[in-house]
């Protein structure tokens, strides 16, 4: 009934609120009750990382669905493509231990943007780690004394913040053209030859 950028444009549209606002009002429940770092400034920052997160995977899962012929296929593609993403991510594994030869999958990973984003935004300001465990002082080789060496022993380093967001931006870009792509070429009226008898 349409033709395929505009449906594809209208899906695009009409799910950004909900891509948007959903981010928004996890982060706004969430945030001050986990009890990251207080200021406000730092709230909206992390609202805006993880919009652009959530965003990344939607576009992520667009590539999926239009790169499968149905629904089955897509379920069956999802988990072997995303659970390398997610392992290089920072989540499981210091991002500085990454092997050579897995280097790659750590550079279209979202999660590894998010993650540093994130990480540099909670700790890259934080001048001073009380520590204490229960009431019982820990010993000075186990304490991390500022929000740097947090981030030093993440492999992580604050001049990435910009890097990791425009690498965000640049993701959802890509998965959705490449999604765009496909269903186009899903979609593409193949022509009839008609036979002289």
């Amino acid at each position: 009934m349409y033709r395929t950028d505009v449906y594809f444009i209208t899906k695009n549209l009409a799910e950004m609120p909900f891509t948007t606002f959903l981010p928004f009002v996890f982060t706004g429940i969430s945030y001050y009750m986990i009890g990251l770092y207080q200021p406000a400034e730092n709230f909206f920052i992390c609202t805006a990382i993880l919009i652009l997160v959530a965003n990344t995977a939607v576009s992520y899962g667009y590539l999926l669905s239009c790169l499968a012929k149905d629904i089955n296929m897509a379920l069956a593609l999802a988990a072997p493509l995303l659970i390398p993403l997610m392992l290089f991510g920072g989540f499981f594994l210091n991002s500085g231990t990454v092997p050579n030869y897995f280097i790659w999958i750590k550079y279209i990973s979202w999660f590894n943007y998010g993650n540093e984003a994130l990480m540099i935004n909670q700790w890259k300001d934080v001048e001073f780690i009380n520590c204490t465990q229960s009431g019982h002082v820990v010993s000075d080789d186990e304490c991390l004394n500022d929000g740097q060496e947090v981030l030093e022993l993440l492999s992580y380093k604050t001049t990435n913040m910009g890097f990791d967001i425009g690498l965000l931006f640049v993701l959802i870009v890509a998965f959705r053209l490449v999604a765009f792509l496909l269903l186009l070429n899903k979609t593409k009226r193949k022509t009839v030859k008609v036979i002289d008898e």
